[in-house]
């Protein structure tokens, strides 16, 4: 397990990495082919694994095969958020970023379960599947996708490049308070699973129930909720979703039960179905002609920091309170509260064409 514990903190760090230089190299390169050859690696890293599981070569080849398979996922996503942003007009963005993030969480919800079959028969035979699976969505992104040529950077990539949030205010902004909101964002996972299992005593069973709950949420409201809240400008509703995230989880130590969590649960996701979209749309609204990519890349790797953070934010107060797990999920919550009232103060700095859920539209302040 230590192993194992080691491994993942690595692959955090690995995937954050790789989010922004996948974001640069795809401001480089036409990006329908990083979508399609990116898939096809992973496909050959999955076959990998499988055949390190049958012929039971142990912990490293797998790890090898795996961390493959993180990097070319990482290398993906950017990509795939500035493509969005390439095939549709600007005012429609939005609406984009809630029909991708839907789309994502529905596979998120099916995958495990077909896994989980899977994994029962034979656990070999769930990654030659997820092979067969990546090489089926290259082949759609090779034939069905088409994108637009944009405009490409001429000048020579640099390292330094990569951490070009410095020479952005507003994106320098954007991009902390999105890591503060998504420390309290990542308690969804190991802090929220283990104090409700452990310590406030619900069943695994009941625990898995409350994550179906949170991808049926996603999937049934991300869509409408998005259109009704276009009214508003994005950080507004970034502020209302950390709001929501404050809210939920500074109230978890409060009452137990699993009825009560499952209210939590969803108010939390709320919180997540309200900001996510607008915090993708303000990113790619901030990107300069020709750097979607590069933009998307930082957006992805601040993301990913704070899902890397925040478990560890999150156990370390849990531990250090664990005789008053109330006061425990206020503290991990407060940072909810700081991403609000920070979005609130963005709002007033950034130009209201930037801010608009719809260029083409009247908002709401």
């Amino acid at each position: 397990m230590t192993q194992i514990g080691l491994f993942f903190g690595f692959m955090a760090v690995v995937r954050s990495v790789f989010q922004a230089a996948g974001g640069e190299l795809s401001d480089r390169i036409e990006r329908r082919w990083l979508l399609v050859y990116s898939q096809y690696i992973r496909a050959l890293s999955f076959l990998a694994m499988a055949g390190s599981i049958s012929f039971n070569l142990g912990f490293w080849p797998t790890a090898a095969a795996l961390t493959v398979n993180s990097i070319f996922g990482a290398i993906f996503q950017p990509a795939a958020n500035a493509t969005v942003a390439d095939i549709l007009p600007k005012k429609q963005w939005l609406d984009g970023y809630a029909i991708t993030r839907s789309a994502g969480n529905l596979g998120w919800a099916a995958g495990p379960a077909i896994g989980g079959y899977l994994a029962g028969w034979s656990y070999s035979a769930l990654f030659i599947v997820s092979a067969v699976i990546a090489v089926l969505s290259g082949l759609i992104f090779h034939t069905l996708l088409h994108v637009p040529e944009g405009t490409r950077p001429n000048d020579r990539f640099r390292f330094r490049d990569i951490v070009a949030v410095k020479d952005d205010p507003f994106l320098l902004r954007h991009a902390a308070l999105m890591f503060v909101l998504y420390l309290v964002v990542a308690q969804l996972m190991v802090p929220f699973s283990v104090y409700a299992v452990e310590m406030a005593g619900i069943s695994k069973t009941e625990l898995g129930t409350l994550y179906t709950i949170n991808g049926l949420v996603v999937v049934l409201l991300q869509i409408p909720l998005t259109k009704l809240l276009t009214r508003y400008t994005l950080t507004a509703q970034i502020a209302a979703g950390a709001l929501l995230y404050a809210v939920g989880y500074g109230t978890m130590g409060i009452f137990v039960g699993y009825e009560y969590f499952a209210m939590v649960m969803m108010v939390v996701t709320l919180g997540e179905v309200i900001m996510s979209p607008p915090t993708l749309t303000l990113t790619s609204r901030l990107a300069p002609e020709g750097r979607m990519g590069r933009y998307m890349g930082i957006h992805g790797f601040v993301v990913a920091a704070g899902w890397s953070f925040g478990p560890l934010y999150g156990g370390v107060i849990l531990d250090h309170f664990s005789h008053n797990h109330a006061l425990a999920w206020i503290l991990i919550s407060s940072v909810g509260l700081v991403a609000c009232f920070g979005y609130l103060w963005l709002r007033r700095l950034l130009p209201p064409a930037i801010d608009r859920s719809r260029s083409s539209e009247h908002v709401t302040e």
